[in-house]
């Protein structure tokens, strides 16, 4: 369906222009007429004042590379990321440090700056390859018209605008501004026409977090059911969750899967410091949605309950070194005051987060555990970390509703496509604000860079310069690119539904 969707627009674009096709695997066409639209579009826009303009898109272009940027989830929650150049040097070193020390191209590639390329159907899925195309398209479009727009008022000539594709993977427009008169123009005039464009996506990244927020309230967003379970039909939506003290809305199905956890008494385990307090029998909502319309699903609290089974234990930890094992159920624990009969991990959780607070370093334990249909018991000496009881217990070394048990598991959930877009939006607008800011010649940031050290160091002193930063930042640009795929972290882009 790729190839042929392909074919049949090159086949519709030659016969429009022949010209504008190459080799029936590429598509590069531009317009002198399309100047006009660019034109009325500054036009319109020319209250702006240079100044205040100017001022604005140098702190925009100066956010994902050198500042930082916000994240914003659905829920309202900020969170900022570092500008990506830190990202980038820091990563480098030390994924260059991780190698040099014998570890393997995993681990190396957890500590780099996380570069992966996105391919369709290599390290993308197919299925998300129209959201990202619509996601291009807009950000590419805005990108190069302000691009034009600025060039405009400050008195540059654009030349054409156009559009270029290779086989969908690699596309983009771009504004063609005369090439002598840019040369001639100002320093100032050359860092508002070439921070324009990423100050757009800064802008548009923005945008679709807010766009999101907004959708999330309208009920757009959610965990899609893949299959029937919980009383949930094939192709719904789960919008919200009440019950046992939380009352929350579900934005997205990693989402969902936290707030059930939670409800399983799993937070620590996941990071999250929220607790509730279900008992067997109670009850809990879910609120699902439809294209007819919502309605409501009781489900008994036990269903989001997991065994207090093992999978893996810190070997630093008080349960390993007193003889815990993977694979062991744990079903009473005793000490400190306490004493507690264990059904599910979630208590199991409890009891050992009171123990805690009760127990101090080098106090006694005593655990009960089945191991291959036997039971036996265990003294542990407790030990410290960090300032506190340590029992070695981490993300998923306790079986996860949704991940290790349950109806329903991860790759059952889907995003809504409402969801899939403002996510793609994000990363597209992101990403392009992160690459053509980096100071690599001939991307914004490299000409930025070249016009400024140009003019402060003379032609050659700086042409000298922007080489010497382009060839260093573009080794690490590969470099982390390679860590992406050796190391396989294009999995977590796979995983995207």
């Amino acid at each position: 369906m790729f190839l042929a969707s392909w074919v049949l627009l090159v086949g519709l674009v030659y016969l429009v222009d022949k010209r504008a096709v190459r080799y029936f695997v590429a598509i590069y066409w531009k317009s002198e007429r399309l100047v006009a639209y660019v034109a009325r579009f500054t036009e319109k826009l020319s209250f702006i004042p240079l100044r205040a303009y100017l001022a604005a898109v140098v702190v925009l272009f100066l956010m994902p590379v050198f500042l930082a940027m916000p994240l914003v989830r659905p829920d309202g929650q900020v969170q900022l990321l570092s500008g990506f150049l830190y990202m980038l040097v820091g990563g480098t070193l030390s994924a260059i440090k991780s190698l040099a020390g014998g570890r393997p191209v995993e681990e190396a590639a957890a500590h780099s700056a996380g570069v992966t390329p996105i391919v369709p159907g290599v390290t993308l899925p197919w299925d998300q390859l129209p959201y990202l195309a619509v996601a291009i398209v807009v950000s590419v479009v805005l990108h190069e018209l302000m691009h034009g727009y600025a060039a405009l008022r400050y008195g540059i000539p654009v030349k054409s605008v156009g559009v270029f594709s290779l086989l969908y993977v690699f596309s983009g427009a771009f504004v063609e501004p005369d090439e002598e008169s840019f040369k001639k123009a100002s320093t100032e005039a050359k860092v508002a026409v070439l921070a324009s464009g990423v100050a757009a996506n800064v802008v548009l990244a923005v945008a679709a977090m807010a766009l999101g927020i907004l959708g999330a309230w309208a009920g757009l967003q959610g965990a899609v059911f893949g299959v029937s379970a919980l009383g949930v039909n094939t192709g719904d939506r789960v919008l919200e969750i009440h019950g046992c003290g939380m009352s929350e809305r579900v934005y997205t199905p990693d989402d969902f899967l936290t707030k059930v956890n939670v409800l399983a008494g799993m937070g620590p385990l996941l990071g999250v410091n929220k607790t509730v307090s279900c008992r067997p029998g109670d009850k809990v909502t879910l609120v699902a949605g439809s294209w007819l319309g919502r309605y409501s699903v009781e489900v008994d609290y036990v269903n989001f309950t997991t065994p207090p089974r093992v999978n893996w234990l810190y070997v630093e930890g008080s349960l390993y070194k007193g003889g815990v094992r993977a694979g062991d159920v744990i079903k009473r624990v005793v000490g400190c005051g306490v004493e507690a009969e264990v059904n599910t991990s979630g208590q199991l959780i409890s009891a050992l987060q009171l123990m805690k607070q009760r127990c101090k370093p080098g106090d006694v334990i005593s655990v009960d555990v089945e191991r291959n249909g036997t039971l036996a018991t265990f003294n542990i000496t407790l030990v410290e970390k960090g300032g506190s009881i340590f029992f070695g217990l981490g993300p998923g070394s306790l079986p996860l509703w949704g991940y290790d048990e349950g109806p329903i598991r991860r790759s059952q959930l889907y995003n809504t496509d409402f969801a899939k877009l403002i996510f793609w939006m994000i990363v597209v607008n992101y990403g392009l604000a992160m690459l053509n800011a980096l100071p690599i010649y001939p991307l914004d940031g490299g000409q930025l860079l070249a016009a400024v050290a140009q003019r402060k160091l003379g032609e050659k002193n700086g042409k000298a310069l922007v080489t010497a930063v382009t060839w260093v930042l573009a080794a690490m640009l590969v470099f982390n690119a390679a860590l992406g795929v050796l190391g396989e972290q294009y999995k977590i882009l796979q995983s995207i539904k």
